[in-house]
């Protein structure tokens, strides 16, 4: 109300108020349609983060998760939202068990650590 009685002060009319009203309506919703949407995931970012501290290569990744790699990088970098994709690497991730890795690594010949960052 007090909108109202400050613009009629200003000698708008109640026809010029409440267009005014609807053009801060409309600019509000065009904002929110136009922002760019990588800001709106950063759980990508995290499990990228956790798979290299695991030591998981990507396509190793997507391999398991049975799905294509490139795929898998568009969600890790913010380019692609899928929740359930996200749900199952998630899950993934949480179940692989690094002490298997590393041991998995010694077996083909990282014996290393340099060559165990060679190999992921």
């Amino acid at each position: 109300m007090a909108y109202i009685t400050r613009r009629t002060a200003e000698g708008l009319s109640d026809r010029d108020i409440v267009r005014c009203l609807k053009r801060h309506v409309a600019n509000e919703i065009f904002a929110l349609l136009t922002q760019n949407p990588t800001i709106a995931l950063p759980i990508g970012p995290r499990l990228r983060q956790r798979r290299q501290t695991l030591g998981i290569v990507l396509t190793e990744a997507a391999k398991q998760l049975n799905v294509p790699y490139q795929r898998l990088r568009r969600l890790e970098i913010g380019q692609r939202a899928d929740t359930d994709l996200e749900t199952a690497f998630n899950t993934w991730l949480d179940s692989t068990n690094p002490i298997r890795r590393k041991s998995r690594l010694t077996a083909i010949g990282a014996s290393t650590q340099r060559d165990v960052t060679r190999f992921c």
